[in-house]
């Protein structure tokens, strides 16, 4: 029985195409031949994704993809990651769920026994955890000033965490959401303890740590109160 090719693939599976080439690559054989091109891609200079936007704005049709980019060796051209570029960088929308994103990164986690980095693009926790004063102050006033969409669009949820680069609006905030009302010079005194922690632990605080801060401080300030009046 006569079997026909729908389409011919490329696959640069020792990463030796950049970008720049991937696109003249494509392009010039789509210049020369009228038949589909899906191209392959491994991640071994941490190219693929951009290397597969590459192929689709030369005229491919098709990609190769997995989730997360789990793949042989490096890995390959991450799902989540060319179909969130493709929307908000190639405005190609192509109809996924991707709020499951999160989801089935997990999922794919779990079987593959591996874990999903936190600063893993488009599924990582850390992708809406905002620390720095600027950045979480920003986004408090408009999420936009730092994130191109929201985190329920790829099933995660917005983070401000406290960690040595943050600032007193995180503080008021954090403080807000488990019902306590700080004034400013008390958002302060707690924003220099909060800081020392996490220098001394390097990593950002819990919630958890944030209440015993807040209620050692508290503790502390009524001491004072009472030694520097006794009447109290």
């Amino acid at each position: 029985r006569k079997r026909e090719a729908y389409r011919f693939r490329i696959c640069d599976t020792v990463s030796r195409l950049d970008p720049f080439r991937t696109f003249m690559l494509i392009n010039t054989i789509l210049n020369t031949v009228d038949f589909p091109i899906e191209v392959y891609n491994h991640n071994d200079f941490g190219m693929s994704t951009a290397n597969a936007i590459a192929s689709i704005r030369a005229g491919a049709v098709s990609l190769v993809t997995s989730i997360s980019g789990i793949g042989e060796g490096t890995g390959n051209a991450a799902l989540e990651e060319v179909v969130m570029a493709l929307k908000y960088l190639e405005d190609v929308d192509l109809g996924i769920n991707t709020a499951k994103f999160r989801e089935i990164a997990e999922y794919v986690a779990r079987a593959s026994a591996r874990a999903v980095p936190v600063w893993k693009a488009i599924v990582g926790t850390n992708v809406f955890a905002h620390e720095s004063g600027i950045h979480a102050d920003g986004v408090l006033k408009n999420p936009r000033n730092y994130e191109v969409f929201e985190p329920g669009e790829v099933g995660l949820t917005r983070q401000l965490v406290v960690g040595k680069h943050s600032g007193s609006h995180t503080i008021l905030h954090k403080f807000k959401e488990f019902g306590i009302d700080l004034t400013i010079n008390e958002a302060n005194d707690i924003l220099a303890l909060s800081r020392a922690m996490a220098v001394d632990l390097k990593r950002p605080l819990f919630d958890k740590e944030l209440m015993y801060i807040y209620n050692d401080y508290i503790s502390k300030k009524q001491i004072h109160q009472e030694e520097d009046d006794p009447d109290i």
